[in-house]
């Protein structure tokens, strides 16, 4: 098997890979904090397709849209997804979120997916965190919190922050 003249251009203006057999089967972190954001929708096609393991992917204002997030839901052991300040992810993302079954953290903060959103479609039994921004009142917030709670017990969901802890190292506390 070979690689396409697409993928070929791709993977060496990304990795500086030239031949199929140097692509590797696993990478640890794609993105990073502190790393310019420039994957897009086609950067995740062209690595899902040749690299089945992807631990962890931290993003702050990329290209990445919904289409995006449906090439990430085929890398196995992923555990982190951080897509902060995506505008153009939706609540279409939420069933892909669903299809990845070792994620324990994700990071939706300025996205375009409300607490709403997640209530009428989340349900991701490996979570263990979601963070989120929501505009809603209290009285909302603790009714769909609840709703999520009792779907996905295990999961703490933390609204308008991206940490667990303060800059003084004080936790933050999930809203459940």
């Amino acid at each position: 098997m070979t690689l396409s003249k697409e993928e070929k251009k791709f993977w060496q203006r990304h990795f500086r890979i030239e031949k199929l057999e140097d692509i590797p089967k696993e990478l640890p972190l794609i993105g990073g904090y502190g790393f310019g954001d420039e994957q897009d929708d086609e950067y995740f096609y062209f690595i899902s397709i040749r690299v089945p393991i992807v631990h962890e992917i931290i993003l702050n204002d990329s290209y990445v849209t919904d289409e995006g997030v449906k090439h990430m839901a085929n890398f196995k052991e992923l555990r982190l997804l951080y897509l902060r300040k995506h505008k153009e992810i939706t609540k279409n993302s939420i069933p892909f979120f669903n299809q990845m079954q070792s994620l324990q953290s994700l990071n939706i903060t300025k996205t375009a997916i409300t607490l709403t959103n997640l209530v009428e479609s989340l349900d991701n039994q490996s979570l263990k965190e979601v963070f989120l921004d929501s505009e809603e009142d209290e009285a909302n917030i603790l009714d769909k919190a609840f709703i999520l709670k009792e779907r996905m017990p295990k999961c703490n969901i933390y609204l308008n922050t991206c940490f667990t802890t303060e800059n003084d190292g004080s936790p933050i506390l999930p809203i459940f």
